[in-house]
């Protein structure tokens, strides 16, 4: 009886969604490794020198957002806009996994690729790009990133058009557009430097 009760309990907490006040504090946390990630890929750039300096000081301009920086392994090109993107998302997961609560990571995934299956009516894990769909950070069920609650989507924008309008930016709303369909416990969020934008778009 009381092993049933155990499994029961178990069962329970695999499938145990946050709750309000757990999402806002995840959100918080985002929020804040966000903007830090930011001032801190920015300051790493201007202790370079050379190349890497920014004629302010503190950011890039639309020039030197343009800027190539490099080759990718597909020979694609580099903006530096793209180069600090990926910096800047890297140094946020790093510390939004460092400061997340031990009891909330099993509630939390990185970068999670979904498609729809027809077949179980619902979406699936995948490791195929085709039509699939990658956000930034999912909350969802514990232990059960189909089971997904909230999507955020972090951005980093570097052209000033873009750090003014985040959600205006080219390909912006399509993309969050598309997260709508999974998120059910809260609305997708976008975030950036600038602060948390909840999306309830069309």
């Amino acid at each position: 009886m009381v092993q049933a009760i155990r499994v029961g309990q178990g069962l329970l907490t695999i499938q145990r969604l946050l709750t309000e006040a757990e999402l806002t504090d995840v959100q918080t946390i985002v929020e804040q490794c966000v903007a830090q990630a930011h001032a801190d890929v920015n300051a790493a750039y201007q202790k370079q020198g050379g190349k890497f300096q920014f004629k302010n000081g503190k950011f890039p301009n639309d020039a030197e957002c343009g800027r190539l920086v490099r080759f990718d392994e597909h020979g694609d090109k580099v903006t530096l806009a793209q180069e600090l993107g990926i910096l800047k998302h890297a140094a946020a997961f790093a510390c939004i996994k460092e400061r997340l609560p031990e009891e909330l990571r099993d509630n939390f995934s990185v970068e999670p690729r979904y498609k729809g299956d027809p077949e179980v009516n619902g979406t699936i894990l995948t490791n195929h790009k085709p039509d699939s769909l990658k956000p930034d950070v999912v909350l969802h069920a514990t232990r059960n990133a189909t089971n997904i609650q909230c999507v955020l989507e972090l951005k980093f924008p570097c052209y000033e058009k873009h750090r003014l309008d985040p959600l205006h930016s080219p390909g912006v709303e399509d993309q969050l557009e598309s997260y709508k369909r999974l998120a059910r416990g809260c609305q997708v969020i976008l975030i950036t430097p600038s602060g948390l934008t909840p999306y309830g778009g069309g």
